[in-house]
């Protein structure tokens, strides 16, 4: 999960570094994203499992957020994904949602 803020990060401050490696990152954000918990799984590993959605989930919109990454095939395949799984693109709209919403939480950016 902190890897995934860290990209969300990265992303905001320095989007050329990371638009060059973005096709090597896509591949894990899918694994997370796609990843299913067995049947007979405590309510925890759900949980863990929903947070870490989230957190990819974060970092897509992040991605997403840098001009020319519409660019990459991987990205456009991801991203249409995405939007075709109903439960990822419920999630990715709960995101982009509460990241339109005004903070009230004023991070250091330098």
């Amino acid at each position: 999960m902190l890897t995934f803020i860290m990209l969300a990060r990265l992303a905001t401050l320095c989007p050329a570094p990371v638009l060059q490696r973005v096709d090597r990152l896509i591949e894990p954000l899918r694994a997370t994203c796609t990843a299913k918990v067995k049947a007979g799984s405590v309510k925890q590993e759900f949980e863990k499992q929903d947070e870490l959605k989230r957190s990819a989930m974060r970092a897509v919109a992040a991605l997403l957020t840098i001009p020319e990454v519409g660019k990459s095939p991987i990205m456009a395949d991801f991203s249409s994904q995405i939007r075709s799984d109903p439960q990822l693109a419920g999630l990715f709209e709960s995101i982009q949602d509460s990241a339109s919403a005004p903070s009230t939480d004023s991070m250091e950016l330098s």
